[in-house]
């Protein structure tokens, strides 16, 4: 049963991504067919971004009193209808407004999946279910430009999201015709006994102030480093074409594609904070800190190589980035779940989720402005400054996540 919830997760949230970066692999195909500005066109994707931040935040609390089942399958359902609706739609104002919604729905899908994984999945396979989730964010990143661009190739960008809206239908479907059995299958073996409500932690979570219990647990501070995973993460990603092309005069193309080779090293990311946090560092803040450490350092070779070796400056950023996808695994996969004692799983993962992508929002703005403000240089001084001090945030929090753990084992012990 616990393998098989954990395919329909991974699935599920796997195919978000083909329905999600679609857009973005198709950007140019779209600007070329339809006239569009690139203005018109770079305000329906951050339509997207600024819906799925705005919608994890709101998802994550709904996760906790709403069925994640249903929540999941409603997230899969309308994201395949707008994909669908982005194939016809002619207007730059009328797709900013499907794929806004598309963003909104799409925030409904990895909150309650976390409580979900909280609820069936022993404490002792948790963590590592939760770790193995995350690899369907590179793998559906590698999937989806890959995709898009032999679609584009064999018949049109709009065929893409003819597509993405087919499959997104069908894993709905899937997904909720999987979870009947997955929960026919605990009713049978009664490891539902003590769920009868679909909520776990009932009595803990009346017993304890769980909003006391974040500021206790450094989850703010936490929050304020996620910000800064999600600009360097999301922001330097998005960016690395135009730093490739303006530092080495690579064309663009070449850029784009030399990228795409990014997302493979990111999936190392997730088994690399799994191995570090198990072997090495047992406790998920410090392992974060200390692949900001390595996402700094990363970021600080890049500087002093910037405009003398592209290898070299590829590799860092590869490196940079992969960092930080395992900070994600660590605080967004792994976290959350520590907060399911209490009942507030899918709220804890909402809150972290927003932050992570605040930070991808603003930076997207944020590091080309500077760049043409500042000049490459000055603005990878400003992410080595960012990743340091983040590092220093996780250190810091340390102390206060290792005395929010010993909580969690007291609650669940009574």
């Amino acid at each position: 049963m616990e393998k098989f919830l954990f395919w329909l997760c991974w699935i599920a949230y796997f195919s978000t991504y083909i329905g999600r970066l679609n857009y973005s692999a198709s950007l140019t195909g779209i600007i070329l067919s339809e006239g569009f500005s690139k203005g018109q066109a770079g305000m329906i994707g951050t339509a997207f971004f600024f819906a799925y931040g705005a919608g994890q935040f709101v998802s994550g609390f709904l996760g906790d009193r709403l069925a994640p089942k249903k929540m999941v399958f409603t997230g899969l359902m309308v994201s395949g209808l707008c994909n669908l609706a982005m194939a016809g739609a002619k207007s730059s104002g009328l797709m900013t407004a499907v794929w806004c919604v598309n963003g909104l729905f799409q925030a409904f899908i990895w909150s309650p999946m976390i409580r979900l994984m909280y609820e069936y999945y022993k404490t002792e396979t948790r963590m590592k279910a939760c770790v193995s989730l995350n690899s369907s964010v590179p793998i559906g990143t590698m999937a989806a430009y890959g995709l898009t661009a032999l679609v584009i190739w064999l018949s049109g960008w709009r065929t893409m999201f003819v597509l993405a809206g087919a499959a997104l239908i069908g894993t709905s479907l899937f997904w909720i015709t999987g979870m009947k059995r997955v929960e026919r299958y605990a009713a049978e073996s009664g490891k539902m006994e003590e769920m009868p409500s679909g909520e776990t932690g009932g009595s803990a979570k009346a017993a304890v102030n769980w909003k006391s219990l974040l500021i206790q647990s450094g989850f703010l501070f936490l929050m304020m480093a996620l910000f800064v995973q999600g600009a360097l993460k999301d922001g330097v990603t998005t960016w690395v074409p135009t730093y490739i092309s303006e530092t080495y005069g690579l064309s663009a193309i070449l850029a784009i594609t030399s990228t795409m080779v990014i997302p493979v090293f990111n999936l190392l990311g997730v088994y690399l904070a799994s191995f570090a946090n198990i072997h090495w560092f047992r406790n998920e803040v410090r392992t974060a800190g200390a692949f900001f450490v390595v996402s700094a350092a990363a970021i600080l070779v890049l500087r002093l190589s910037s405009g003398r070796s592209m290898a070299v400056s590829f590799l860092m950023l590869a490196l940079a980035t992969t960092a930080m996808m395992a900070v994600n695994t660590m605080l967004i996969a792994v976290l959350p779940s520590y907060f399911g004692v209490i009942g507030r799983a899918s709220s804890v993962s909402g809150l972290l989720n927003s932050s992570v992508y605040a930070g991808g929002a603003v930076s997207t703005y944020g590091i080309g402005a500077l760049s043409v403000a500042l000049g490459w240089n000055a603005t990878i001084v400003i992410w080595f400054l960012m990743a340091a001090v983040s590092a220093v945030i996780c250190f810091l929090t340390v102390r206060k996540w290792i005395a929010y753990r010993k909580e969690v084992l007291q609650i669940w012990k009574e």
